[in-house]
């Protein structure tokens, strides 16, 4: 079966005036069937003032649509602050990964920050797990430096 752009799929007015009309993908509008003129429709101006009759009346009125609440959401008045960028490689068994990378994100989430993404790679003989994880914080009063002397704190303490 081919698909040709031609083919016409008549479908009546929206808004309501009784032409039978197809969308021209040539032209992109759409057209009047047995006129093959571009419709411009004599109801469309009135359309948000007074609901028209017939096919359209089940259309509902743009001003009616309510949005989703999280475009109700009030937007951060202030710029977003500046973040500083940084990185940690960890390494061990699939158990030891994880427990570094849950102090590693705790770290980050109290620092006002966030962890955007890791990269691993396994190696086959020893079965360790070499993790990269990158992550921001808030570049006010040193704070990638406060997470990195934590963390390496925590490394040496519980993984040593």
């Amino acid at each position: 079966m081919s698909f040709s752009t031609n083919t016409i799929n008549p479908k009546p007015c929206n808004y309501g005036c009784g032409t039978r009309i197809y969308w021209n993908t040539s032209e992109n509008a759409y057209f009047e069937v047995f006129a093959k003129k571009k419709h411009i429709c004599p109801n469309r101006s009135n359309y948000n003032n007074k609901k028209p009759s017939g096919i359209a009346a089940s259309v509902p009125s743009t001003t009616t649509i309510s949005k989703p609440p999280y475009y109700k959401k009030p937007f951060a008045t202030g710029p977003k602050p500046k973040m500083d960028n940084s990185f940690e490689f960890l390494t061990g068994s699939p158990e030891s990964i994880k427990i570094q990378y849950e102090y590693l994100s705790d770290l980050v989430r109290d620092s006002g920050g966030k962890i955007h993404g890791s990269q691993s790679h396994i190696i086959a003989p020893s079965n360790n797990i070499y993790l990269i994880v990158y992550y921001e914080v808030p570049a006010e009063s040193q704070k990638r430096e406060e997470v990195k002397r934590k963390f390496s704190n925590i490394k040496n303490q519980v993984f040593n």
